[in-house]
């Protein structure tokens, strides 16, 4: 391998950046598409920041996706063994697979997420939301993220999948365990752990789910991905269970972010709020707006199948690249004024759902959900405001959301 100078290690993870990231990205930006980023405070990894780059890398066949193994490398050496299963389950998420498997695969799960299937959702979705809003026209103040936005994904997916309610909040406590988990370089032991409970605790729920649904089946997703074969392809058991238990996890954490973030961007500009209250033909790009400007995934991970030269730098095979989509879809490169909030902005090619073979598979359902619950919200509160008090930001530098949103209906 040939020898690698490395600049000076820059620290971005922080606490600082967890409240409010986009100064300092706007300051790396400024000194380079590509920065050398300390990591667990132990390690350091080549990161890009700028829209192009990213868009290049996640479009690259010689960067690979097969990254779970990796998220191990921040624990100690001493106790990464312990957590072979959390990543061999890992492993088998669609997004964690590289082609011809993940080729396979994501050509039998289109069935389920095509715009046609989502768009025949709406109705359901509707009716959803507005069982969900209609407690909270009695409550002068409302915890947004536990009463809403936090349980409206978890709901949807949830029928999608027909898993009964008693469970959802439980579901819920799993997922974030996993994006703790993943969303987060500086990993613990103890994250580690959790993530690995949550997901065997997940898989023997699917498990007895498959098992059921072969009995009785339904019109719910799980039925759906018994029956898809294509070409002679099948899903196995164990794949099956993955594909169960990522839907589910991406189903719920990223849009509950997107809803939270968005409705927070909102009512922090509230002449942005009146004119879409007032114009709901434009939710459409609004929320694509929405998900540029406060993005719901923060960075995703590639690891390079042979050494590449990356914004002038040769990174050896072998070594993890973070493509950091938060930074990018704030690049003055590639959008006017970035940090302008603009519901009616033109050609939005934003980064929030990555791009390339990996594209998120479910974005128009995490598209429709943030269009119905934004709209409706506004509609159903027109005085809706802030409550006054910072809000705080989850502890997962990869996935962007509150903890939690207080607000006066």
């Amino acid at each position: 391998m040939p020898s690698v100078s490395l600049p000076e290690r820059k620290v971005l993870f922080t606490g600082e950046i967890l409240q409010d990231p986009y100064p300092t990205y706007a300051q790396l930006l400024d000194q380079g598409p590509i920065h050398y980023v300390e990591v667990a405070g132990k390690w350091a990894v080549w990161s890009v920041f700028s829209h192009a780059e990213c868009l290049s890398v996640a479009k690259d066949p010689r960067c690979s996706a097969k990254r779970a193994q990796q998220m191990l490398l921040p624990l100690p050496l001493s106790r990464q063994g312990e957590f072979r299963e959390l990543a061999r389950m890992l492993s088998l998420w669609l997004i964690f697979m590289d082609p011809p498997e993940h080729t396979r695969l994501r050509k039998l799960l289109n069935k389920g997420f095509s715009q046609a299937a989502v768009e025949a959702l709406r109705p359901q979705m509707e009716e959803t939301v507005a069982q969900m809003l209609d407690p909270l026209k009695h409550s002068s103040e409302v915890e947004l993220m536990r009463e809403f936005a936090n349980p409206m994904p978890v709901r949807v997916i949830s029928v999608m999948m027909g898993i009964p309610e008693a469970l959802h909040g439980t579901f819920v406590k799993w997922s974030r365990a996993i994006a703790i988990f993943r969303g987060n370089p500086n990993r613990t032991v103890e994250e580690a752990q959790a993530a690995q409970d949550a997901l065997i605790n997940m898989t023997e729920f699917f498990r007895k789910a498959v098992a059921d649904r072969r009995q009785n089946k339904g019109s719910d997703l799980i039925s759906l991905l018994i029956d898809i074969e294509e070409d002679g392809d099948v899903l196995t058991e164990e794949e099956l269970y993955a594909q169960c238990i990522a839907l589910l996890f991406a189903g719920h954490e990223t849009t509950r972010n997107l809803i939270g973030n968005g409705i927070y961007t909102l009512l922090r500009h509230p002449e942005h709020a009146a004119e879409l209250r007032d114009n709901p033909q434009l939710i459409r790009s609004a929320v694509e707006e929405l998900l540029r400007y406060e993005s719901p995934v923060q960075f995703t991970a590639r690891v390079l199948k042979e050494e590449m030269e990356v914004c002038g730098r040769r990174i050896p095979k072998g070594w993890s690249l973070l493509c950091m989509l938060g930074a990018a879809n704030r690049d003055p490169k590639q959008f006017e004024e970035p940090n302008q909030l603009n519901l009616k902005r033109l050609n939005n090619q934003h980064l929030a759902f990555s791009a390339g073979p990996h594209f998120c598979i479910g974005n128009q359902l995490a598209r429709l959900e943030g269009q119905v619950a934004i709209l409706n919200l506004l509609q159903r509160f027109p005085k809706l405001r802030l409550c006054g008090q910072k809000p705080e930001w989850a502890d997962t530098f990869g996935f962007r959301g509150l903890k939690a949103l207080k607000v006066i209906v």
